[in-house]
């Protein structure tokens, strides 16, 4: 009998103890909160520009996700933070037209190098919206002919970007949308990339 009881009040402790599922995304928000990105909810594209004797020649190069992942986490004061960032792109082809040689950016990658947030505009608990600055840095890998040339890892100017996320205590969804007209990168005054143009679309995993 006597074992019976400490049971039960072991039982009671645990269950007393336990935390909270969250509620709304507003509540979910208050941790960390781990979005992945979904390759066929993503699309981009960026212009390739090479000068030549009579100028520069443009091309666009559509870009295609390959993985990536969102931390986002509610600040004080209904803001909403992005903690980290990182986005896997798949190769992009630089079409020999514009180079006259095959030339490609293997393994390119964007990382956050520094915290955003911004003040956010909520619909109730389960939806928010915010404009934000982000702060990348691009890494990849160039190859003309097939000979891999080293162009270090820039860090682009801040791009602007609006980030929608839904959803309610059970999971989250996210939209981020980077609209950046002008020069991102060039390298030896002949190759530049510019007027990028990105969507991505990420979420918590399934429950």
């Amino acid at each position: 009998m006597r074992a019976f009881a400490w049971w039960t009040v072991l039982l009671v402790a645990c269950t007393s103890s336990a935390p909270a599922e969250p509620t709304s995304m507003r509540d979910r928000l208050t941790e960390e909160t781990h979005l992945f990105v979904t390759a066929a909810a993503s699309a981009g594209a960026v212009t390739a520009r090479l000068r030549t004797a009579s100028g520069w020649d443009d091309a666009l190069i559509v870009l295609q996700l390959a993985s990536g992942e969102l931390v986002t986490q509610a600040a004080p004061g209904g803001a909403i933070a992005l903690t980290a960032a990182q986005l896997e792109l798949q190769t992009i082809e630089i079409p020999a037209t514009l180079t006259g040689h095959a030339a490609e950016l293997t393994r390119p990658r964007l990382v956050l190098t520094a915290p955003a947030s911004a003040a956010a505009t909520w619909s109730g608990d389960d939806s928010a919206e915010l404009d934000v600055a982000l702060a990348l840095q691009l890494s990849w890998s160039l190859a003309v002919d097939g000979i891999g040339v080293q162009v270090g890892a820039p860090a682009l100017p801040p791009l602007p970007a609006q980030l929608v996320l839904t959803g309610d205590g059970a999971h989250v969804a996210a939209e981020l949308r980077i609209h950046a007209p002008g020069e991102l990168w060039g390298w030896a005054d002949r190759i530049a990339l510019s007027d990028l143009e990105l969507v991505l679309g990420a979420g918590t995993p399934s429950p």
